[in-house]
């Protein structure tokens, strides 16, 4: 279902918990499966989360040359084979543990770091002239900037967005921020015959978005298509990037997890929820669970991104967009009220403008950073 996150699912779970056997372990079943299968929505319908957000763009160009079928099997495989060299990184992060008054520390010094490393590594337009890159930071740096007044705001009064258990005030921002734009601008492209061809991701490419993934998971605020930007910058091969974000984003649900059972803090919704259920499941268990999940989750998206990719090409894409924006606006007027779409409307306006000026749209995830890096500098 385009637009709805684990988090948003694992939500609902808690309301339920009682008629169902161990909540627990669907929730971390259901938040390793998501990862996994994102892609699917991401590519064919172009309504990414903060996670898949980056691979919008490569996905659809690929989409466009035939070749969505690649970034299906490329994506659900660096996700499996990120999840497997994912466990050994247990241990680190036990480690780390031990330090965590110094990671706390570190932690708006870091995201501050990242912020200026995004900004700047925007380039100028070919041919534009000496003073286009310069241009195009401060393009960047007002995104960043606006989005974060926004995020701001909102996090500040998210009771506001919390009319319905599984309503949070992130499901309007990063869908204004992220999948208004993608839905809005590739209304009018039409979908070619897609080739059926399996395509193994680059092993070099899921190290990086692993340890992009891992990164992820110690600070708060930093989305793994942050980190990913980070390890994959410069990287001009669409499969090579997809493999990065992929690996990036399963790699942070599990590592997720295993920073929860070792410091009793949340870095994701489905933690959050585990906590809140008082679950503390064993190191065992998430692990077996986590390679049972993934390897599911491969399975089920091969198979249905094989049929999608038959299918997507019949599909008229203006009244796909449409019929999509349509259904995340009702989905958001229905968890948030009317606060989460006034909410939704403003992040549109943010992630409409970074389009239009060209500038990379992670530069809109400082509605989550500049937050975070306020909170740290003012609460040590």
């Amino acid at each position: 279902m385009p637009g709805i996150h684990s988090n948003t699912f694992a939500a609902l779970l808690l309301l339920a918990a009682p008629n169902f056997g161990d909540v627990g372990v669907i929730i971390i079943s259901s938040a390793i499966t998501y990862t996994v299968v994102n892609i699917i929505p991401a590519t064919f319908l172009g309504v990414p989360d903060e996670d898949t957000a980056l691979s919008v763009l490569p996905s659809h160009k690929m989409v466009l040359e035939g070749r969505g079928f690649e970034v299906i099997t490329i994506s659900a495989l660096a996700s499996f084979l990120s999840i497997v060299i994912s466990l050994p990184l247990y241990l680190t992060i036990h480690s780390i543990a031990h330090n965590y008054s110094l990671l706390r520390f570190l932690t708006p010094y870091v995201l501050i770091f990242i912020a200026f490393f995004l900004i700047f590594s925007e380039k100028g337009e070919p041919f534009a002239g000496r003073y286009s890159a310069w241009l195009k930071r401060t393009y960047a740096l007002l995104i960043f900037l606006i989005s974060g007044f926004l995020g701001y705001v909102a996090l500040k009064n998210s009771q506001l967005f919390e009319i319905h258990p599984a309503g949070s005030v992130l499901l309007p921002l990063l869908t204004g921020l992220f999948a208004t734009p993608v839905l809005v601008f590739s209304s009018s492209n039409p979908v070619p015959e897609q080739k059926k061809m399996l395509k193994i991701p680059d092993l070099d490419s899921v190290t990086k978005g692993t340890l992009a993934g891992f990164f992820v998971s110690l600070f708060p605020g930093i989305s793994s298509g942050v980190a990913t930007v980070v390890s994959t910058l410069g990287e001009k091969k669409e499969e090579r990037y997809i493999s990065a974000i992929s690996a990036a984003n399963s790699a942070n649900a599990i590592l997720c997890l295993f920073f929860y059972i070792v410091t009793n803090r949340t870095r994701s919704g489905a933690a959050d929820a585990l906590k809140k259920l008082h679950y503390y499941p064993e190191v065992l268990n998430i692990i077996v669970l986590a390679i049972i999940s993934a390897f599911a989750a491969l399975l089920v998206t091969i198979a249905f991104g094989y049929l999608l990719s038959e299918k997507i090409s019949k599909f008229k894409a203006g009244k796909l967009s449409l019929a999509v924006l349509g259904f995340l606006i009702i989905l958001i007027g229905y968890l948030t009220g009317p606060f989460g779409l006034i909410l939704f409307f403003a992040a549109s306006f943010i992630g409409i403008l970074a389009v239009r000026l060209k500038v990379k749209r992670v530069n809109c995830m400082g509605c989550l950073m500049l937050p975070v890096i306020i909170y740290y500098l003012t609460h040590t």
